[in-house]
């Protein structure tokens, strides 16, 4: 009866673990395997069918002990206690996304004339429905994830801090806004949870991945990731997303982080992945070095019939693409600090793809939407990407 009740209390401890475990502090080993979201959410929706259970043996395993093995297991069982509500508190209440990484509660927008943020912070930015916005890079990393609206209608802002990985979405969904937290990080990427559903949601990708809204995926809202400054030369009429001063320390600690991956984008803790720039052209994906392209500071590229152009802002603080075609005619570029000249027509261009001198002035290239993040989230979803080669 006693070993019985050992082996039970310590299912309970390991069935706790594992839960935890699963979505918040997962081995690095475990990340590669996909069956880890199934365990995940397996261990989620369930974990309170093994408490019960698990509870109810052990209750009626004491209720048939004598006072003496009673008594045996009365040291061990303190101990056992304790070591189960140490880990039920840290993976409930603690080391657990949405506690870990605070919503954002009350959300601060300001003109450009009011901005206290860096201009050489990096922002996402958004130019739809009629509006412009600006997203600290570093305040979504903390968060996560943010709820707002462009032009009354609602998106989510989403960044994953463990694969470098910015999205906004279309937060629509069956006539509804979707309201969500974190759950945590499962092969290499966060899970967010939507509170009406409790569907789990992927933020690499926008799918839902488990619960009723199974395969259903998110639309991409266009987005650009650059310096505030670059983002606000382009579009100076945008509100900027302002710093919650409660997590001011925090922001600060993570834009320091990412300004030292710029630099050296192939340190990250133990691992090293390189940070890329992906795109996604005509269902063919490929993958551009940002280290390269940051030297290289302009790529001419095709792929398929689309003819591409890639850049680097001089200051290596931004990244740009567009299709390089006007007219059905294909531009070559030459660069020079932060203004390109197109060899066909001699005529000007600026880094937002726009004529500003010569015989194409006002001609606008169309813009190719990428994605900077770690190559290692970039290949865990296109494992058929295509790759630069410098």
């Amino acid at each position: 009866m006693i070993i019985s009740f050992l082996i039970v209390f310590t299912l309970l401890i390991l069935a706790e673990l594992i839960k935890g475990l699963s979505a918040n502090g997962t081995p690095p080993v475990l990340q590669s395997y996909s069956w880890q979201l199934d365990l995940a959410y397996f261990m989620w929706r369930n974990i309170m069918y093994f408490r019960i259970i698990l509870f109810a043996i052990l209750a009626f395993l004491v209720w048939n002990m004598t006072n003496a093995e009673q008594s045996i297991i009365l040291i061990p069982s303190i101990i056992l206690a304790l070591i189960w509500g140490v880990i039920f508190w840290v993976f409930n209440f603690f080391w657990v996304g949405k506690y870990k990484f605070d919503v954002l509660k009350n959300p601060v927008f300001k003109s450009a004339a009011q901005n206290e943020i860096a201009l050489s912070e990096q922002v996402m930015g958004v130019d739809w429905n009629g509006t412009q916005k600006a997203y600290p890079v570093s305040m979504i990393f903390y968060h996560h994830q943010l709820s707002d609206t462009l032009g009354g209608h609602p998106v989510v802002v989403t960044y994953c801090g463990m694969c470098r990985s910015g999205r906004i979405y279309d937060g629509l969904v069956e006539g509804e806004a979707l309201q969500l937290s974190l759950v945590g990080a499962i092969t290499y990427n966060a899970i967010l949870k939507d509170s009406k559903t409790q569907t789990w949601w992927r933020q690499e990708t926008g799918e839902a991945v488990k619960g009723k809204l199974k395969g259903t995926i998110l639309e991409d809202v266009p987005m650009e990731q650059m310096s505030l400054e670059n983002w606000l030369s382009k579009h100076p009429d945008s509100e900027i997303l302002q710093h919650d001063p409660n997590y001011v320390e925090k922001y600060t600690f993570l834009t320091s982080l990412m300004n030292y991956e710029v630099s050296f984008p192939r340190w990250f803790r133990q691992e090293t992945p390189p940070l890329i720039i992906g795109l996604e052209v005509d269902g063919q994906s490929k993958a551009y070095d940002w280290e390269g392209l940051q030297k290289r500071r302009m790529v001419l590229d095709s792929i398929g019939d689309k003819h591409l152009l890639l850049l680097s802002s001089e200051d290596g603080s931004s990244p740009f693409a567009y299709y390089r075609s006007i007219d059905g005619i294909e531009l070559n570029f030459e660069i020079s600090g932060d203004e390109l000249t197109d060899t066909n027509t001699q005529s000007k261009w600026n880094l937002f793809g726009l004529c500003t001198a010569g015989e194409l002035k006002g001609s606008q290239l169309a813009k190719v939407q990428i994605y900077q993040q770690f190559i290692r989230a970039w290949i865990s979803f296109r494992p058929d990407s295509t790759y630069y080669n410098f």
